[in-house]
C-alpha cells in the first residue's frame, strides 16, 4: 500500500519534521533540490539549456536552490515571479546565495522560451490558488506552446493539489517530481492530463512517518489466484450473474464471460435474452421477465442459495419490477457477496443501510444520481463523498474512473493506473464480472483490498489488450485477462 497525501496532510507532515523532528526547513529545501537534480540528470543530456520558473514561496525556493545543483552541468537561467516583498524566508535565503555567487536571474521580458531544452515549473506548489494572475497565465501559455521538456516540482501550476481540477491555463508537465508522496490532485479529475510521469522523492523521510499522516492509500500490487493441484472448479467460487435484456443482452455476455475468464470456478447467468457470444462454459437460465417472484422459482432459488457471489445490474434496464426483484434478492439472501452495477444501482435507496457484503460500482454520473446531486457539483469532493456515502449506506463503493476511488466508509483506496482507452462501452460490465470472480478467492487481507485488486486486474487486462493496438473494446479486455501472469 502506498500513502497518498492531501495538501493539509503534507503541511502537517512538514510541520512535524521542522518543529518536532527539528530538521531545518532550509535543509529540506536543499534536500529537495539535490534529489530533483539527480532526476533531471537521468532524463536531460548534459549542457542542455534549462529555464527554472520560480515563485516567491517555498516551492519557488526549491527551484532557486536547484539552480546551484545544475549550474555546472547545464546552461541554467532562472526568473523570480511575484512580489519580492512577500518572499518566504527560505526562498529569500537561497535567492541571496545566488546573488552572492553572482548567479544573476534572467530578465523575463528578454526570454525566448522556445530557446530552452527544458523548462521547470517551481512557481506555486501545493499551496497554489486559482484563478492565476495574468502574469502567470501569460507565462504558462508560452511554456505550453514550446517543444521543450517540461518539469513540475511537486505539482503543475494551475492544478488544484487536492481535487485535481485544472485551471483553464495549467502547466502541462512531462515529468512531475513530488515530495514525500503523491498528492490527491495528481491522481483525481484532470490531474493525470497535466502531470506526465510522476516520481516521488521521499527526501530521506521514513515511509512509516509518511503513512502516519496519510488517510488515503494507493493499491498497486496485483494479487492473482494461485491454483493448487488438488482442487476442482468448486474451490474457486460460484458466481451468479443477473443481467441483460432485449436490447442489452451483450452486457450479460461481457459480464459472464469476464467472470469465467477471471477465474470463477462456475458462472451461472440468469437473463431474459441470451446473447450469441456467451461462452459455452456459462450455465444460462432464461426467464420470461424480471420481477420479485423470480426467487420463487425453485431452480433459480437453488442457484442463488448455493452461490458465493451475485452480480446484478449490467444491461438489466430500469423498472419498478426490476427494483423490486433486486431488493427481494438482497433480503432473501442477505449473506451473499454482491456486486451491483449499472441499472442495478438505481434500485438502491441512498437513505437505507445495507451491508459490507454489498459492493456498488457506479461511474460518476450514476454516483451523482444515487446521492441526489449534479455531477458538476461533486467533482471537487469525490473522495470525501465516496467515503461518506459508503458509511451512510453501510456498503462498499467503487467509483469508476481513470483513478478509481474505493471506500468502505472507514478506509479509502485509490487505484490510479487506469488509462483513457478503457473508456469504452461494456468496460464496466467486464469489471463487474472480474469482481464477481475474484471476491470469492480471499486474495487480500481485507474486503476493500480485494475489490481494489479486481479493479487493478481489470486495468492489467486492458493493458495487455492494448499492446500493439491503438484502441480496445470491452471484449479485448476479457482476452487480456488470459495474459496476466
Amino acid at each position: 500500500m502506498i500513502p497518498i497525501l492531501t495538501p493539509k496532510e503534507m503541511y502537517d507532515l512538514d510541520s512535524n519534521l521542522i518543529n518536532y523532528v527539528k530538521i531545518e526547513s532550509k535543509l529540506l529545501m536543499e534536500n529537495a533540490a539535490v534529489n530533483i537534480s539527480h532526476k533531471i540528470r537521468e532524463i536531460l543530456p548534459l549542457k542542455s539549456s534549462v529555464l527554472i520558473l520560480c515563485g516567491i514561496g517555498n516551492n519557488g525556493g526549491d527551484g532557486i536552490a536547484l539552480v546551484r545543483h545544475l549550474i555546472n552541468d547545464y546552461e541554467v537561467s532562472y526568473i523570480l515571479i511575484g512580489d519580492r516583498d512577500k518572499q518566504t524566508n527560505d526562498n529569500r535565503y537561497y535567492y541571496e546565495i545566488l546573488q552572492k555567487l553572482s548567479i544573476i536571474e534572467a530578465n523575463n521580458e528578454d526570454l525566448d522560451y522556445d530557446n530552452f531544452d527544458c523548462i521547470i515549473d517551481s512557481l506555486l506548489g501545493i499551496g497554489g490558488k486559482t484563478p492565476l494572475s495574468n502574469e502567470l497565465i501569460e507565462i504558462i501559455e508560452k511554456v505550453n506552446e514550446t517543444d521543450c521538456t517540461r518539469i513540475a516540482i511537486d505539482i503543475p501550476t494551475g492544478l488544484n493539489s487536492e481535487t485535481g481540477i485544472a485551471f483553464s491555463k495549467t502547466f502541462k508537465a512531462h515529468y512531475t517530481y513530488t515530495m514525500y508522496s503523491e498528492k490527491t490532485g495528481l491522481l483525481l479529475n484532470d490531474g493525470k492530463d497535466f502531470t506526465g510521469k510522476v516520481e516521488v522523492l521521499n527526501l530521506g523521510v521514513p515511509i512509516s512517518l509518511i503513512n502516519s499522516y496519510s488517510n488515503i492509500n494507493k493499491f498497486a500490487k496485483l494479487e492473482s489466484i494461485d491454483r493448487k493441484n488438488n482442487t476442482s472448479k468448486f474451490d474457486y467460487g460460484k458466481c451468479v450473474v443477473i443481467a441483460g435484456s432485449k436490447n442489452m443482452s451483450g452486457a450479460a455476455a461481457l459480464t459472464s464471460n469476464a467472470a469465467i475468464t477471471a477465474g470463477a470456478g462456475l458462472v451461472y447467468l440468469i437473463t431474459t435474452n441470451k446473447h450469441h457470444s456467451i461462452y459455452p462454459e456459462i450455465i444460462t437460465h432464461k426467464v420470461n421477465e424480471y420481477n420479485k417472484s423470480i426467487v420463487d422459482n425453485l431452480e433459480i432459488h437453488h442457484i442463488l442459495e448455493s452461490s458465493d457471489s451475485i452480480v446484478i445490474g449490467p444491461g438489466l434496464g430500469k423498472s419498478i419490477e426490476i427494483t423490486e426483484m433486486i431488493n427481494n434478492i438482497l433480503v432473501s439472501f442477505p449473506s451473499k457477496r454482491y456486486i451491483i452495477d449499472a441499472d442495478g444501482i438505481s434500485a438502491l435507496d441512498f437513505n437505507r443501510s445495507y451491508g459490507q457484503n454489498i459492493t456498488i460500482t457506479p461511474h460518476i454520473g450514476e454516483f451523482a444520481n444515487l446521492i441526489g446531486q449534479e455531477r458538476i457539483e461533486i467533482t471537487d469532493r469525490l473522495v470525501n463523498l465516496v467515503k461518506e456515502t459508503a458509511k451512510k449506506m453501510n456498503l462498499t463503493i467503487l467509483l469508476k474512473g481513470s483513478t478509481t476511488i474505493l471506500s468502505d466508509g472507514e478506509d479509502v483506496l485509490l487505484v490510479s493506473e487506469g488509462f483513457p482507452e478503457m473508456a469504452t462501452a461494456g468496460s464496466g460490465d467486464v469489471l463487474s464480472g472480474i469482481l464477481g470472480a475474484l471476491i470469492n478467492n480471499n486474495l487480500c487481507t481485507t474486503h476493500l483490498q480485494s475489490i481494489a485488486n479486481a479493479a487493478l486486474t481489470h486495468i492489467y487486462a486492458a493493458k495487455n489488450a492494448l499492446i500493439n493496438n491503438k484502441s480496445i473494446i470491452a471484449s479485448d479486455i476479457i482476452n487480456g485477462l488470459k495474459c496476466i501472469k
